[in-house]
């Protein structure tokens, strides 16, 4: 979560933190006139100081009314969990805001009515919820001037071929879980030395998106170099590089493809190494890899460690596969590739052979 966060104004880019810095800004000053407005009322009718203890009050009545709920989901396991998650939000969740607010006043000194303890507990809420809702109306308007803000950076960045070394699409045939064979297909593009590819972005829906905020199972990057992997018949969408080298800024557009007359296919045999290691014959993308540490065909098999770092998200021929934090030696991966597809997709297991 921490480097999810560490991650995030370089995910925004300098106008994100400049647009949602100016609208927190605001929300922050306006929440901050709501409360002297709401004090001076108070301090009119010589209540002041209960108002003000009130309010103070609310951020840990804030914490414990969300603990409470969270518990409360947390306490049953399964599907059910979710529907104690509303119902406690719709139940639990107002009984101890008002409840705790309403004790609150009754405590402050010079203590507050029942109306008044309520009347701080609405405001409270409408000055939790209506950040939430501003933030929210204002996505749509902040994604159009994005798009407008690289339409205009696009239009003026030199469009030139792409400085990559685009290798021949490869064929591998994968041994399928549950007997007969699935191909493969990979390609690779080797960048010069002195080349930089700072963003990859895909054609999803009409509109480029950033592949670093997207999962991109037929795509892994090593630094500059790009690698693909997809099953043949698979229409990958179409990519736009932005890459960088001693000339300046560029940008290519490129969309891998199965060649019209597949080549001969070879088998995919990756070799063992001592200690965990495993040579790929292709680097693959990481989500694609998933290891396990018993060799039969029943164990439990879990996913790689994500990679945060979309520019670093291939595994490799010798990466140090390993089950657990404790450094557990891998027996066996399972490489599967569209599973969501209505064929199922491919699914091929490779086993450590015995010493």
């Amino acid at each position: 979560m921490f480097a999810s966060l560490a991650r995030f104004p370089d995910t925004l880019g300098t106008f994100g933190l400049i647009f949602w810095g100016g609208v927190l800004l605001a929300l922050l000053i306006a929440v901050g006139v709501l409360i002297v407005i709401e004090q001076r009322m108070f301090r009119a009718r010589g209540k002041g100081g209960g108002a003000l203890f009130v309010r103070l009050c609310s951020l840990p009545i804030l914490a414990l009314t969300v603990a409470a709920v969270l518990f409360a989901a947390r306490a049953v396991s399964g599907m059910e969990s979710l529907a104690v998650f509303y119902v406690a939000l719709f139940t639990l969740a107002p009984l101890m805001w008002f409840g705790l607010h309403g004790l609150a006043g009754w405590l402050a000194s010079p203590r507050l009515g029942r109306g008044e303890s309520a009347w701080l507990a609405v405001s409270g809420l409408l000055m939790l919820l209506l950040p939430v809702g501003i933030v929210s109306a204002l996505q749509m308007p902040y994604f159009h001037l994005v798009r407008l803000i690289d339409g205009a950076r696009v239009a003026a960045t030199d469009q030139r071929p792409l400085p990559h070394d685009v290798r021949p699409v490869v064929r591998f045939r994968l041994a399928a879980v549950g007997g007969g064979t699935g191909d493969l297909l990979v390609q690779s593009l080797r960048a010069p030395a002195g080349v930089t590819v700072e963003r990859v972005e895909a054609m999803s829906g009409g509109h480029w998106a950033d592949t670093a905020t997207q999962m991109h199972a037929y795509m892994c990057r090593n630094g500059a170099d790009l690698h693909f992997a997809w099953r043949p018949g698979t229409a990958l969408p179409r990519l736009r590089l932005h890459w960088r080298d001693a000339s300046g800024a560029a940008l290519t557009e490129f969309q891998p493809a199965g060649p019209v007359v597949l080549p001969p296919a070879a088998d995919f045999v990756p070799r063992w190494r001592s200690g965990g290691g495993v040579d790929l014959p292709a680097p693959l993308p990481r989500d694609l890899v998933t290891v396990s540490n018993q060799a039969g065909a029943s164990g439990y098999f879990r996913a790689l460690p994500a990679s945060l770092d979309r520019a670093h998200d291939c595994v490799l021929g010798g990466d140090h596969l390993t089950w657990t934090s404790s450094d557990d030696a891998v027996s066996s991966l399972r490489i599967s590739i569209d599973l969501t597809a209505t064929d199922r997709g491919l699914s091929a297991q490779y086993v450590r052979p015995d010493p």
